[in-house]
């Protein structure tokens, strides 16, 4: 079989169309003139995409930043939790103690945090290892409330606290 004539590649229909997709240049027949835009279908896919896209962002940016504040309000009810402790393990009595803690009616921070006052609570005596030590619990509930205006009980912490005996052995009783 004898071929007088080589067909060029871009007379092939099949390389001409693989050449275009890639971007290469081929034959230029009357369908790629017309061609040189998206079609409907094509704009309104990518839209749905763009569109899913931003709405998911704008969700999570959104559930972030409320994991934010709940986590700011519980870290601000677990440091006046523990400032409690401290001072009852220094050996305040819970009245020396409700004294110098700041009150949540005088504070606005205080009052979107949390939920009620804190309640410590001393719970009598324990002996750890042959010593004996005095025991409290300390329990405060975060406002879990997405309005701070408002109030809603949250989660409950509950710290157990222990101080020497020989501490209260050696103070002046409180007045």
């Amino acid at each position: 079989m004898k071929h007088t004539k080589l067909q060029s590649l871009s007379q092939v229909p099949v390389v001409a169309r693989c050449l275009r997709w890639l971007g290469k240049p081929g034959a230029t027949s009357p369908t790629t003139r017309k061609a040189r835009g998206y079609t409907l279908i094509e704009v309104l896919a990518a839209a749905s995409i763009i569109s899913i896209g931003t709405t998911a962002m704008v969700s999570l940016s959104a559930t972030l930043m409320l994991q934010e504040e709940m986590a700011n309000r519980v870290s601000i009810t677990r440091n006046y939790q523990e400032n409690t402790v401290r001072l009852w393990q220094l050996g305040l009595s819970t009245v020396q103690i409700t004294a110098l803690m700041p009150s949540l009616t005088q504070n606005a921070l205080l009052q979107q945090a949390i939920y009620t006052n804190p309640v410590l609570v001393e719970s009598g005596l324990t002996t750890v290892n042959g010593v004996v030590m005095e025991t409290a619990l300390c329990t405060a509930v975060v406002n879990s409330s997405q309005n701070p205006t408002v109030k809603t009980a949250g989660a409950s912490f509950t710290i157990t606290a222990y101080r020497p005996h020989l501490v209260t052995d050696l103070r002046t009783p409180p007045p």
